[in-house]
C-alpha cells in the first residue's frame, strides 16, 4: 500500500507483546466486539494510533472511557465504519445535498444471512452498518423512538430521528437468499442500493423509470484503510474518528433498551 512500510511480520499470541514493541506504531483491532475494550484500553495507553471494527464497544459507559483515553493520548483513532467508504454511499450523500430526490419520506435497511454469531446479538452486529450510514447521510440532531422487536437473530424495528427520515431495519442471521439492501424513497425519486449485485448496485428511480449511474467503485475496505494511513501520516481527524463511534454506539444502547 502506498506510503506504508512493513518494517516487520510477527505473529504472536501475547497482545502485551504487540502493544510493548515500539517498532509497531498502529494496531487493528478486528476481534470479537467483547474483548474491544481491553483492547483498545491497553493500546491507547501503549500510545498506539488504533482502528477498531465496529462495534466500536458494547456500551456507552465503555464508550465514553475511551474516549477520554483517547484525548489523552493524542493518538489517530477511527472505527471501521466500511460502508461510508463506499462510492455509491458517497454518490448517494453528495445527490441528497443536491436535492435530487426532493424530500426524503421513508429509508430502510435489509440484512439477511450472515454467519451466526454467540457473543453478539445481529442487531449489534449488523446494525452499526445502517445507523453510521443513516448518521453520515442525514446527520440527525437527535434519537427519538425506536419500536419493533428485537431477537437475538433478527430485528425488524422503525427508529424515529427529530429532523430526518425514520429509518427501517430489517435483519436476520437466517435467510433463503443473502440480502444487503438500502432503500430510500424520497418525494421526488428512490435509491435502492444492493450491495450483492456483481454490477449496477444502485439503481435509481424516477416516474417509473430506473437509471444505473455510472460511479467508479473502489474497494472499500482498501479506501477505508488507506484514509486510516492518510490520518495517521497527516494528523487529520478520520471520518469515523471516536466522537463518530460514540455516537453509533449511543444509539445501538438506546435502541436496545427502547425495544426490550
Amino acid at each position: 500500500m502506498p506510503g506504508v512500510t512493513l518494517r516487520a511480520s510477527v505473529s504472536s499470541a501475547n497482545v502485551s507483546s504487540i502493544f510493548s514493541d515500539p517498532e509497531i506504531d498502529a494496531v487493528f483491532i478486528v476481534t470479537p466486539p467483547t474483548t474491544h475494550y481491553a483492547l483498545i484500553e491497553a493500546g491507547l495507553k501503549s500510545g498506539k494510533y488504533i482502528f477498531v471494527e465496529k462495534p466500536m464497544v458494547l456500551s456507552v459507559s465503555e464508550a465514553e472511557k475511551l474516549k477520554t483515553l483517547a484525548a489523552q493520548s493524542g493518538k489517530i483513532f477511527m472505527v471501521g465504519f466500511q460502508y461510508l467508504f463506499n462510492d455509491n454511499i458517497n454518490y448517494l450523500k453528495t445527490e441528497l445535498e443536491k436535492g435530487t430526490f426532493g424530500k426524503i419520506i421513508s429509508t430502510k435497511s435489509e440484512h439477511f444471512l450472515s454467519p451466526l454469531r454467540s457473543d453478539v446479538s445481529i442487531f449489534w452486529d449488523a446494525a452499526p452498518h445502517p445507523l453510521s450510514v443513516f448518521q453520515y447521510l442525514f446527520n440527525p440532531k437527535k434519537l427519538i423512538t425506536a419500536v419493533g422487536k428485537m431477537e437475538h437473530d433478527s430485528t425488524d424495528i422503525k427508529v424515529e430521528f427529530e429532523n430526518a427520515p425514520a429509518l427501517e431495519i430489517t435483519e436476520s442471521y437466517f435467510g433463503q437468499t443473502k440480502i444487503r439492501k438500502l432503500t430510500i424513497k424520497g418525494e421526488m425519486a428512490t435509491a435502492v442500493l444492493d450491495e450483492t449485485l456483481q454490477k449496477n448496485k444502485l439503481a435509481i428511480l424516477v416516474n417509473g423509470k430506473t437509471t444505473y449511474p455510472e460511479i467508479a467503485v473502489n474497494e472499500p475496505l482498501r479506501t477505508e484503510i488507506e484514509h486510516f494511513i492518510h490520518c495517521v501520516q497527516t494528523g487529520e481527524t478520520p471520518l469515523t474518528d471516536i466522537n463518530f463511534g460514540c455516537q453509533i454506539t449511543e444509539w445501538l444502547e438506546t435502541i436496545s433498551k427502547k425495544i426490550r
